[in-house]
């Protein structure tokens, strides 16, 4: 996997000022043991290089980045220490170029239509938008985005757990720099598991989980409506109808089929802000999924199940409706009060 999927995939890449070479190891743990394995270390410190090398040593698959890089030797000092790719806070174009001519991964800082240009000159795909808040935000990345087609940005600078989804929602972001995960304070303190519990609240604040809704199965079409009648006249919802199920509100999915290969009880649904990033994190984890069972949406996938039941019920992620409008385009929203006898004239094709 070439370094900028893997720092899609993370979503948040962790900005570090290490003061201290023996702060490199622990800090690293944190972050791991918070579940997210990859960090920028800057070059704002005369120890970066050593702090990079430790981690390298003793954690090889952790995603290591080179940030603050102004010259050639201290992009060389990086990729030597075991550096995956190299940040600067503007456009060094003696930087660039020398990682361009040696295949290293480079996102220079990039805040103006001309240093993004130069950038793409150069064959760059992705490039550091620094300082993200002060230079406009999502709407400035939009203006730049509608005039250099395919190249991604990484906003960093003002980016925190407050904004980070309106950036990671938009499509010309390919990861935001966490700058609030490892505060200099905690750091220096010494307070580690205060910083892998703010790895893993960005790595939720990325991954956005919310339960979507619960899923019954029932045996036939007119058991099915049969319930979904019942519960819509009682609690007066709106009815969902789609071919095999309906929903009662948004929250209760009835099926009209059997479909126990999902789970002999039904199925829990859990939305997510991307769902090939939640894939990502959990495979991570050791869980695994049942790919057969991926829905495609305009060639992307937006539904998956675990492999594995719980309590009976199977479970599936989904990117987010507002995200998918196609997924409810099969639905009739309706009020309805009528009675079984629907659900006779669907069973005879009527």
């Amino acid at each position: 996997m070439d370094v900028l999927k893997r720092i899609e995939n993370y979503g948040v890449i962790p900005v570090v000022k290490i003061e201290k070479a023996e702060q490199a190891l622990p800090l690293a743990k944190a972050l791991c043991d918070g579940e997210l394995e990859a960090a920028e270390i800057t070059f704002r410190t005369d120890c970066a290089a050593e702090a990079i090398a430790s981690i390298r040593k003793a954690y090889p698959d952790m995603l290591l980045g080179a940030g603050t890089v102004t010259s050639v030797q201290q992009a060389k000092e990086a990729v030597d220490a075991g550096a995956d790719f190299i940040v600067s806070p503007c456009y060094v174009e003696e930087v660039v170029s020398y990682c361009v001519d040696h295949d290293i991964c480079v996102m220079p800082g990039c805040a103006t239509p001309t240093e993004v240009q130069i950038a793409v000159a150069h064959g760059l795909k992705a490039v550091k938008f620094f300082p993200a808040e002060a230079a406009g935000g999502v709407a400035y990345i939009n203006s730049m985005a509608s005039v250099f087609k395919g190249v991604k940005f990484m906003p960093t600078g003002g980016v925190k757990p407050g904004n980070i989804r309106d950036y990671l929602l938009n499509p010309h972001v390919i990861a935001c720099g966490g700058t609030w995960i490892v505060p200099s304070g905690l750091l220096n303190a010494g307070e580690y598991d205060e910083i892998r519990k703010l790895a893993r609240d960005a790595v939720f604040s990325v991954l956005n989980f919310s339960f979507a809704h619960v899923g019954i199965n029932c045996d036939t079409c007119r058991e099915g409506y049969e319930n979904i009648f019942r519960l819509a006249d009682t609690f007066d919802l709106i009815l969902g109808n789609t071919r095999s199920s309906s929903y009662v509100g948004h929250e209760v999915e009835i099926t009209k089929q059997p479909f126990k290969v999902r789970g002999p009880h039904g199925h829990l649904g859990y939305f997510t802000d991307n769902l090939e990033r939640a894939i990502f994190y959990l495979e991570k984890k050791g869980i695994e999924f049942n790919y057969d069972s991926v829905k495609p949406y305009q060639g992307k996938m937006y539904v998956i199940y675990l492999k594995e039941f719980l309590a009976g019920f199977a479970i599936h992620i989904e990117e987010r409706n507002d995200h998918n409008p196609g997924k409810w385009e099969h639905r009739e929203e309706v009020k309805v009060y009528a009675g079984p006898e629907i659900a006779e004239r669907e069973a005879k094709g009527e």
